[in-house]
């Protein structure tokens, strides 16, 4: 049986302010659309849309939006959903339908990097090269206003996890960030509430946000990380990998001291990365840190891992099945899906960048580049 609790039990608001059941969920496959910035969260809860989507998983159905996690569950990747189900099991049977109890705000997309993997709606630091190279303007977006805690609040009386991603969450809003945060310490929420942060770690946050976060019941700072050293900086343009190194050693050393202070990895698995998939594994554990999620690119569509043509994927697929990691072996199965179409795309997109950013990717990725370009 196919259900998901996230229309019932989250919501979830982009850094651009769309709303939606959950960050995975593709909006644009819909004419109603929602919007923080000029509708109620009132009228997403009560909109035909929602109760369409809700309906759909009564009935079995995958709804459109959802193909991101259909499409994981197809190829043996544990999907949200999935891992949403392990997490909040027990608070999904004690669920009595009052409002949602999880949550993801995006304050905004101002962000210090411009990954490649990643869009001008998630990043305004993408704005001027977008627009130099596309002719297409998407700006810095900080949309939370004066009435954003209160209705948010109002519908999430019963609260007991907040995703707080990116933009760069400590770039973005942070005045309205901490704002929210105060709220639930004076009246005593926060000791029920789980904090989640997805992080470039190109920042490390200053004491007052400690002092905050020793008030809630648990931290989790995801640190987003696509690769090893020049990997790391290519993808992640232009992040210091140094810094980063830095940073994910104090988040370790905070680790061991703080008894509320969980640290975890996510991986963006792509076109630029599959082939090194094993290294980055390996390296995370030899550094001692946790293992990492490996979550696939879906958007844009020509990064994904599976664009390479047949010839190149079996060679990535042998060297991926011979890891000592499962969790590795496991993305041999995505890498035979058959997505030629947008390789031509992938390469354009590739040189395009790289002349804008100065960057090489043959030099930066010799290996992959060789069976590639030759």
């Amino acid at each position: 049986m196919i259900k998901c609790m996230s229309p019932w039990t989250n919501l979830d608001i982009s850094p651009t302010g769309d709303i939606s059941p959950c960050c995975k969920f593709r909006t644009q496959y819909y004419e109603q659309k929602f919007n923080i910035q000029h509708t109620g969260i009132d009228e997403y809860v009560n909109s035909s849309f929602l109760k369409a989507v809700k309906r759909e998983f009564e009935q079995n159905i995958w709804p459109l939006g959802c193909e991101r996690c259909r499409i994981d569950e197809e190829n043996l990747v544990p999907s949200k959903r999935q891992l949403d189900y392990d997490r909040w099991k027990h608070e999904y049977t004690l669920y009595n339908n009052n409002g949602f109890i999880t949550a993801s705000i995006g304050f905004g997309n101002v962000c210090n990097l411009k990954c490649i993997t990643c869009l001008p709606n998630a990043s305004s630091k993408w704005r001027n090269e977008y627009s130099k190279i596309y002719g297409i303007d998407i700006p810095k977006v900080e949309f939370l206003g004066d009435n954003f805690e209160n209705q948010f609040k109002r519908n999430t009386k019963n609260l007991i996890h907040l995703d707080i991603p990116g933009g760069e969450p400590f770039l973005s809003n942070i005045k309205i960030q901490k704002q929210l945060l105060k709220s639930y310490i004076e009246s005593g929420q926060s000791k029920k509430i789980t904090l989640h942060y997805t992080t470039n770690a190109q920042i490390f946050p200053d004491s007052e946000w400690w002092d905050l976060w020793s008030n809630f019941c648990e931290i989790d700072l995801q640190l987003s990380v696509d690769g090893v050293d020049k990997h790391y900086e290519y993808i992640r343009f232009p992040a210091n990998w140094q810094i980063f190194v830095d940073n994910a050693t104090k988040y370790l050393q905070c680790e061991k001291k703080l008894s509320n202070f969980r640290l975890s990895i996510s991986h963006t698995v792509s076109a630029y990365n599959i082939f090194y998939l094993d290294e980055f594994y390996s390296w995370c554990l030899e550094f001692g840190l946790p293992k990492p999620y490996l979550g696939r690119v879906h958007n844009p569509i020509h990064m994904r891992p599976e664009v390479w043509p047949m010839n190149i994927k079996r060679i990535i697929i042998d060297k991926l099945n011979k890891s000592y990691h499962q969790e590795v072996k496991n993305w041999s199965n995505i890498l035979l899906t058959n997505d030629i179409d947008n390789y031509e795309e992938f390469c354009q997109y590739l040189k395009q960048h790289d002349v804008y950013r100065g960057l090489n990717f043959n030099e930066t990725f010799p290996e992959i580049a060789e069976i590639a370009f030759g």
